[in-house]
């Protein structure tokens, strides 16, 4: 699946499709700055791996193995844009973008002061801690059918790595070498999408319904534009060339496959059209986003950290890491012990987790990936998931369950293709030979992928599992498409209107 969510409702899909994949994958500009360093680790020079570096708070991607990280931000940032760098255990970087980039630079690890003396007499070893949190997971956390009332944002920064076409044919006098170019020229080189949901989501583990209060999405003035024009030269392009009637054979190397005209180019609920995307189409697929939203969030629920199916197993598994006691510290009202993870192993995380000394309940876990979680290169495709990060923080409820609180996540994924691509129009209706059009092109195209996931659960009631069945989905919220930000969008709710600053709160709570 590639990063841009595209669903090919037109009449004549397959040109349109394998010139998006082709010209619109991306966004190009030659407008362009290259951020080059190393990040490496005060105290001990050792390369830091899978820290963020955020540029003007737009433009982000993370340090590799060996603490290296590129990156290419448009021009049009102010004298103020500051360029952060930080990962788990050190203090954040902050430097102006308009001075030039050290090839190396430092993190400092942090240093947790503790404000004041704890006295106990629990004297417990880690695994002994360990052991009785996952002892009190059923007794601590609710597993069952719940209903959460919340409020969600997604953010999606699409940024092109790399991006070549070597033309070979093209019988659309049209469509030629100097017309690829041509477009290429004209449209930015990243993406942004922006997602905000308020509503009710009941879930358990496995089952999902979300219930739609309120919804907008925000796209990336840079390209919407371009697109609209793009388009509508595709329309008239098509419309003078392509039969209704004809068939067509897509090429990619071995492979090969039959799309009439009117049937849509790829079958996938999580693939949409552009044109809808940028509010252009506002019929097509009308529960796309529901569903889109609902799968996210379940995905992300799953991942807690009382599920045994979750990413992060170091309350199941913890023989494959090494644990150390940082401190005692304080969380609200809540003493609790401050305890380093790192993978012994062939684990994919490392981390800082706090439990509350009393109950033994973890009250939040701060994470992020050591490598790649997975990666496929197989017949010109490559995925790579290069960095997973994120904050996890819960509360003890009216029942004295905990629920979470607060979830933060990031996902950093590299796509890329190499492969020839040829599309051959036929019409079995024609006097003669079959063929009518034939394109073809050479595609070398990387991407990278930066997903930032906020979920703030304002309240979590526990419901039976007659009455999750009985909940119907709304389907008839669509959300409100902005090229600019409304800030009065969300006045009619308030517990939005707070959102940024309760996550700062949330997030600054340790004393």
């Amino acid at each position: 699946m590639f990063p841009i969510k595209l669903h090919f409702l037109y009449k004549r899909a397959w040109l349109k499709a394998s010139l998006f994949l082709c010209v619109c994958m991306s966004f190009y500009s030659i407008e362009a700055q290259i951020l080059t360093s190393t990040i490496l680790d005060e105290a001990t020079g050792k390369p830091i791996y899978g820290a963020t570096i955020l540029a003007a708070n737009q433009y982000g991607v993370s340090a590799d193995q060996n603490g290296a990280f590129k990156l290419e931000i448009n021009r049009g940032y102010t004298v103020t844009d500051s360029l952060r760098i930080s990962s788990i255990g050190y203090e954040e970087l902050t430097l102006p973008l308009i001075e030039k980039l050290d090839s190396v630079l430092y993190l400092t690890p942090k240093v947790e002061d503790l404000n004041a003396v704890f006295i106990s007499n629990k004297k417990l070893s880690i695994e002994e801690v360990l052991l009785e949190v996952k002892n009190r997971l059923n007794v601590n956390y609710n597993k069952d059918f719940t209903k959460k009332e919340l409020f969600f944002r997604q953010s999606d920064n699409n940024h092109t790595d790399n991006f070549q076409i070597d033309f070979k044919k093209s019988s659309f006098k049209e469509i030629d070498e100097a017309f690829v170019k041509n477009e290429l020229s004209k449209v930015p080189k990243r993406s942004v999408f922006h997602t905000e949901v308020l509503g009710d989501f009941y879930s358990d583990f496995d089952d999902h319904k979300l219930d739609i209060k309120k919804a907008n999405k925000l796209y990336d003035i840079y390209g919407e534009d371009y697109l609209a024009d793009f388009y509508a030269t595709l329309e008239n392009i098509l419309n003078k060339n392509v039969k209704k009637d004809s068939y067509f054979k897509i090429k990619s190397g071995l492979f090969s496959f039959k799309a009439g005209a009117d049937q849509s180019f790829i079958e996938n609920e999580e693939l949409i059209d552009m044109r809808n995307e940028m509010g252009k189409n506002e019929e097509a697929n009308a529960n796309f986003f529901l569903n889109l939203n609902r799968k996210a969030m379940g995905k992300i629920f799953k991942n807690l950290i009382y599920n045994e199916d979750s990413k992060l197993n170091f309350i199941f598994k913890p023989g494959r890491y090494d644990f150390e006691m940082l401190d005692f510290i304080e969380i609200g009202n809540d003493l609790a012990y401050q305890i380093k993870f790192d993978p012994n192993g062939n684990e994919d995380f490392k981390g800082i987790v706090y439990i509350n000394m009393d109950d033994f309940a973890v009250l939040r876990v701060d994470y992020q990936n050591i490598k790649p979680l997975r990666s496929i290169k197989l017949l010109g495709f490559s995925y790579r998931e290069q960095g997973y990060k994120g904050t996890m923080i819960f509360q003890k409820g009216a029942n004295q369950k905990y629920t979470v609180k607060y979830i933060e996540n990031t996902q950093t994924k590299v796509y890329g293709i190499d492969r020839p691509l040829k599309i051959i129009e036929k019409n079995k209706n024609t006097k003669g030979r079959r063929k009518q059009n034939e394109l073809a092109a050479d595609v070398n195209f990387g991407s990278t992928v930066v997903t930032d996931y906020k979920v703030l659960v304002y309240k979590t009631s526990q419901i039976t599992e007659d009455k999750f069945d009985q909940i119907i989905e709304n389907k008839n919220e669509q959300p409100k498409n902005w090229k600019k930000y409304n800030p009065d969008f969300w006045k009619t709710y308030s517990k939005s209107l707070n959102f940024d600053e309760e996550i700062r709160r949330l997030k600054s709570n340790l004393y």
